[in-house]
């Protein structure tokens, strides 16, 4: 394992902290009598991985993740010989090509134990970088052997938390495949793989784990169970994640997914959503008046719930009851009354919008309007003085009339209440260390109607430590704002189709999420694949 100083220094080398956070940061553990690594880890929510790529990065070495280290499983014939060395060197052949073989290693500087393995294997070494739990992973993999005392199902799920958090991740997912079990966390949106082979053993006890700590049936398999639970982070100074665990029985065992409540959407403010100008506006005059319906609508994934916690955010104030149903309460609003949806039944969405109107509102939040009855609650609400902001699954912004529609209710109260309807995706954002030139190609002059001639410069996803190596950090939104005018609201009232209500809405300003999703790639602040891959192109 790599010495806590050369990863720092690699860290400096590479940009994931100057020396004067270093500085500050060394000093503030030596306060707390802390380990110096996990505490910049936790303060500058660096995982493990951003160290170790970015010691491959400093050294000019390639750095192999926890699924390419599965191929050593081919070599082992060729390693038998030198299995002894190679459990005390640390060191993990992992593939052979025409120059030499790839060798996986957490500390590069362990020189002695390279020129050995050498000489007994009669072969040139290549040297790579792998994070140390997973070179012990493979290693145990690869002979057979009972993992490290260290490896346990405890020691490794406050790993996997500390890991998860430092990486901005909302989800985990564990789950068992025909060749081990495989662990593997949302992050910016993209399920990135943590670990591609955990042992059988290691693999039931953390799905034991995770169910201990939410309360579960530990003895029932058979069944989906639900629940949740709130965890410290070990090197967090007194930090709690709250998490939701779901478990389901699939062909290779039980899976658990585990939600990170309030990481994405904790503390973010208007104007850090990435909302141009006119939202802004459009916005900030809405969240002004005393009444009527904001609705935000798009896929799940697409960030609704952010934003609609951020718009809450910039209402409170002593002088207005915040009241908001939610499924489940994601992040906790000081200063609102937030009641959850009961997942046994007792209280729904209209259940508990019911409730809310008995407790004098000024704005209520719906986390989502899911049928006729929570609707028409929540848009006669809107109609009798209160502001009422929540969201619909559609595709766009106009969507949300003809969703409305189709939930029964009637076009002349949609009209006389809907103020304000947003769309909105969420995009990866390029890498700005590492991102790349991208060649034109046909693809993109069919998407975007443009020809070689007339294309301007695109970016393409790189890979550095930055990143940790997937060429994306953090996410933008694209916005589709469709704002009711009164000609607009005439054609409503009418009960006019999506078709002839799109060019009153583009008179009123609605800018299609196409042309937003071109304006991006455009400004090379996304690829053109990302802009593909969420639905607008």
């Amino acid at each position: 394992m790599a010495s806590p100083e050369s990863l720092l220094r690699a860290a400096v080398a590479c940009g994931l902290l100057d020396d004067a956070e270093l500085h500050q940061l060394r000093r503030e553990a030596g306060q707390q009598g802390r380990p110096l690594l996990p505490w910049v880890s936790f303060r500058r929510r660096l995982p493990q991985r951003a160290f170790y790529r970015a010691l491959a990065e400093s050294r000019g070495l390639p750095f192999l993740a926890s699924s390419e280290l599965a191929s050593c499983q081919d070599l082992k014939t060729v390693l038998l010989p030198a299995r002894r060395l190679l459990e005390r060197g640390g060191l993990l052949p992992v593939r052979e090509d025409s120059d030499g073989l790839l060798v996986a290693c957490s500390d590069p500087d362990a020189r002695a134990g390279f020129d050995t393995l050498r000489r007994a294997l009669g072969r040139p070494l290549r040297p790579a970088i792998a994070e140390p739990r997973a070179l012990e992973l493979a290693r145990s993999r690869l002979w057979g052997t009972s993992l490290p005392a260290s490896i346990d199902a405890v020691h490794y799920f406050d790993e996997l938390l500390a890991e998860a958090w430092n990486a901005c991740a909302s989800d985990i997912h564990i789950s068992g495949q025909p060749d081990g079990w495989r662990v593997r966390m949302r992050i910016d949106g993209r399920l990135q793989e943590y670990a591609a082979q955990l042992p059988e053993a290691l693999g039931l006890a953390l799905i034991s784990r995770v169910k201990v700590l939410a309360g579960l049936d530990i003895a029932e398999k058979r069944q989906p169970q639900d629940g949740g639970f709130s965890f410290p982070l070990p090197a967090g100074d007194g930090l709690k994640i709250d998490l939701r665990l779901a478990t389901a029985p699939t062909r290779f065992g039980e899976r658990a997914t585990l939600r990170l409540l309030g990481v994405a959407s904790a503390a973010l403010e208007l104007r850090e959503l990435g909302l141009e100008a006119d939202g802004l506006t459009a916005l900030a005059d809405f969240l002004a008046r005393p009444a009527g319906l904001f609705l935000l609508t798009g896929p799940t994934g697409s960030g609704k719930t952010t934003t609609l916690y951020a718009a809450i955010r910039a209402l409170l104030s002593s002088e207005i009851n915040v009241m908001t149903v939610e499924d489940p309460v994601e992040s906790i609003l000081p200063g609102a009354s937030q009641l959850q949806v009961d997942q046994a039944g007792k209280l729904s969405f209209a259940g508990a919008l019911r409730s809310i109107l008995r407790h004098d509102p000024d704005v209520i939040m719906v986390g989502e309007i899911r049928d006729r009855e929570t609707a028409e609650i929540a848009l006669k609400s809107a109609l009798t003085g209160h502001a009422v902001l929540s969201s619909l699954h559609t595709n766009s912004a106009l969507g949300s009339v003809t969703r409305l529609r189709d939930l029964g209710l009637d076009s002349p109260l949609i009209a006389a209440t809907l103020a304000l309807a947003i769309a909105q995706r969420l995009v990866r954002r390029l890498c700005l260390r590492c991102r790349q030139p991208r060649p034109f190609d046909a693809m993109v002059g069919r998407c975007l109607q443009w020809t070689a001639a007339t294309a301007p410069e695109l970016y393409a996803p790189g890979g550095c430590a930055h990143c940790l190596g997937s060429g994306y950090s953090g996410r933008v939104g694209l916005f589709e704002l469709l704002q009711a005018t009164p000609e607009l609201r005439s054609a409503i009232a009418r009960g006019e189709p999506e078709t002839a209500l799109a060019p009153l809405a583009q008179a009123a300003g609605l800018v299609p999420l196409r042309e937003r999703a071109c304006q991006s790639v455009l400004a090379g602040t996304t690829s053109f694949t990302e802009a593909l891959q969420c639905g607008v192109l």
